[in-house]
């Protein structure tokens, strides 16, 4: 079977490191054994005053150095997803959504410029949608992945659609299935589905069923367990997610998103990784014709 792909999502290695000393997290990757990295470009005061140009170039020269690709460009964090700033973005009100194209359309830019192949968005947080007003909010939220995937396209770039949990970000589109109905409305096939395990730990019935409701629009996974910390910390039956990625043929990356570094940067990118390797290894066994008993058919 196809080996799986593993990157990392930098931002949760702290803004510190992120945005002032990023090769702190690509050495730490590559002695890891990851293949990418994914990225969040610096925006607002999230981004400590680095300018976008200066650290596209400081990107550039670091995935060559270390050898590694860029997995995604993520666009769900930053000034505009707080909804206490004054910039704050949903998708599914008018006076915001233009905001959330505009910036979407910025990520793309930098997401074309370093090669990756994804950017994520998200609805953010939608506290107001009911039952009256749900209409009006689906198609403002499918007009605007529309314009997003338009541009997208343009760059030769995919969007990944991230489903979250209702707790935290409001009852609208949290399950795999209500993400694929969305999908279906933009009539743009160049937006697929990230399910992110964290989240979906909240609203899907198991993960085999997860996946198997995303593909063939599951391009692009996060695995952070339960607890939010790296995989292997919390309750997640990761190794149902493998069986059904593997059955699938899921050929995107899986990426790895601990937040908070328990216990620490170190150690939570190391563990995420080697567990969830040893879980591959013991998946393409269960799922090869030698298992259970080690022999294989012969004539």
């Amino acid at each position: 079977m196809k080996p799986l792909k593993f990157s990392y999502f930098q931002l949760t290695f702290g803004q510190q490191e992120a945005y002032l000393h990023p090769e702190k997290t690509y050495e730490r990757l590559k002695r890891c054994g990851y293949d990418a990295i994914e990225i969040t470009p610096p925006k607002g005061r999230y981004g400590l005053g680095v300018k976008m140009e200066d650290y596209l170039e400081t990107h550039k020269k670091l995935k060559a150095d270390y050898g590694l690709k860029v997995s995604c460009i993520n666009e769900c964090w930053g000034e505009e997803w707080d909804p206490f700033s004054p910039t704050y973005k949903t998708l599914t009100e008018p006076k915001t959504a233009d905001l959330a194209v505009s910036e979407t359309k910025s990520s793309t830019d930098f997401a074309a410029e370093l090669g990756a192949p994804f950017v994520t968005v998200a609805v953010a947080i939608h506290d107001d949608i009911t039952a009256d007003n749900v209409a009006e909010c689906t198609a403002i939220a499918v007009d605007a992945l529309r314009r997003m995937a338009e541009y997208a396209k343009s760059k030769d770039i995919r969007l990944v659609f991230e489903a979250t949990n209702h707790l935290e970000m409001g009852k609208f589109v949290n399950t795999a299935l209500n993400h694929k109905r969305v999908i279906e409305l933009t009539d743009r096939d160049n937006i697929g589905i990230q399910l992110d395990w964290f989240h979906a730990n909240f609203e899907e019935l198991n993960p085999y069923e997860a996946v198997m409701d995303a593909h063939p629009l599951l391009w692009h996974m996060h695995f952070r367990d339960s607890n939010s910390l790296t995989p292997g910390y919390g309750t997640v039956d990761f190794k149902a997610v493998l069986r059904a990625v593997k059955r699938i043929g899921y050929d995107g990356y899986c990426t790895i998103e601990s937040a908070p570094m328990v216990p620490d940067s170190d150690t939570a990118a190391k563990d995420g990784i080697d567990y969830l390797k040893l879980l591959e290894r013991i998946v393409d066994y269960q799922l090869s014709p030698e298992y259970p008993n080690g022999y294989a058919v012969k004539l």
